[in-house]
């Protein structure tokens, strides 16, 4: 029997040039994790992740707050775990929001911008997520959803006989499993990820016979003293 942990990454920079790097919370998150997890299980005997900046980041301050000695060559990195092109999704609504600077603009003439954002957001995805647009977008919500499953798949199949495996990847694909594992409607996908939390940890079982769902979006480490460090982006 094998325990796979899939963890969010930490916050990322959102709002910043460069997305796709933690915030200065988000290392403080990862090694916060990484201390928690050391106590509690000593160490991973495998990890895979995907191929963005915040998993690498994420993975490389919770192996500092764990004091693992676990080096890169012993990383599985597989780009399946990676999260949904947002940039491309929202860019779909409109030519008036090509680019994240496009978007920004569009966002501050608003009386209330967080809502507008979180109005347009979802609005883009619910136009993902229902299939009518397919050829439109970089990957269709089908496909995203095919390649999470394979990398499900991969780890389950490559676990090797390892007790502890890590997965550092994001909340969409975190979402998805759980969804899938759990015969959720696809549709309800959405509901699950916004309630993600960086740095969280969504624990599976894999068997010989099947994998399921343990603990979904589990942060008992970031309560007490760490609170603060909750966010969820």
């Amino acid at each position: 029997m094998t325990a796979i942990y899939l963890i969010r990454h930490g916050q990322a920079s959102f709002g910043q040039q460069n997305y796709d790097k933690l915030s200065d919370i988000g290392h403080q998150q990862a090694k916060v994790l990484g201390g928690a997890l050391q106590s509690r299980i000593g160490s991973f005997d495998k990890v895979f992740l995907g191929s963005m900046l915040r998993h690498k980041q994420t993975l490389q301050n919770c192996l500092s707050g764990m004091d693992s000695q676990l080096d890169e060559a012993h990383w599985n990195i597989d780009a399946s775990w990676n999260e949904y092109d947002h940039n491309d999704i929202i860019a779909q609504m409109g030519p008036e929001f090509a680019d994240a600077p496009s978007v920004k603009g569009w966002i501050l003439k608003h009386d209330h911008p967080k809502q507008a954002f979180e109005k347009l957001f979802n609005d883009a995805m619910d136009r993902w997520m229902s299939g009518q647009h397919c050829e439109q977008y970089v990957e269709s919500w089908d496909c995203y959803q095919k390649r999470v499953i394979r990398a499900l798949n991969n780890v389950s199949k490559n676990a090797n006989g390892a007790k502890k495996v890590a997965v550092f990847t994001s909340g969409g694909p975190i979402s998805v499993v759980s969804q899938y594992l759990l015969g959720v409607p696809a549709e309800k996908v959405m509901q699950v990820n916004w309630t993600l939390v960086n740095c969280g940890i969504t624990k599976l079982v894999n068997t010989p016979s099947r994998v399921f769902l343990s603990t979904l979006n589990e942060h008992s480490h970031f309560e007490g003293e760490n609170r603060a460090l909750i966010t969820y982006k």
